[in-house]
C-alpha cells in the first residue's frame, strides 16, 4: 500500500443529478484520493441537502481510473487540493453508523 506522501487528496466541483437520485440539477464534489501521477484509488460523491444534511456516497467505478489519460484532462487544474482530514471527513460520512 502507498503511504499518504504519494498521495494527493483533491476535490472537484460538480452540478446535475447526484448518484442516489435524491438531487435534480443540485450540486456537490467529487472527493478524490489520488497517486501523485492522478490515478484515482478512492473517490466519494458529497452533496448537502436544502436541510443542511451532508450525503456522501462512494464511487467504487472511478478505483484506477487516470485522472489524465482515462478522463482527458490535461492537467489536474480543475481539482481543488485539499488536506486528508477533509477527505477523510467524507469517507466517515460514507460509514455505517452504529447506535447506542
Amino acid at each position: 500500500m502507498e503511504s499518504t506522501q504519494d498521495m494527493i487528496f483533491a476535490r472537484e466541483y460538480w452540478t446535475g443529478d447526484s448518484r442516489d437520485g435524491a438531487v435534480v440539477n443540485g450540486d456537490g464534489y467529487h472527493y478524490y484520493r489520488m497517486s501523485q501521477a492522478g490515478v484515482i484509488l478512492e473517490a466519494y460523491e458529497f452533496y448537502e441537502t436544502d436541510e443542511g444534511v451532508e450525503v456522501a456516497s462512494p464511487l467504487p467505478e472511478m478505483h484506477k481510473v487516470d485522472w489524465l489519460n482515462d478522463l482527458g484532462f490535461e492537467d489536474m487544474d480543475a481539482l481543488d487540493l485539499i488536506d486528508e482530514n477533509e477527505f477523510q471527513r467524507i469517507r466517515v460520512l460514507t460509514q455505517p453508523q452504529i447506535k447506542a
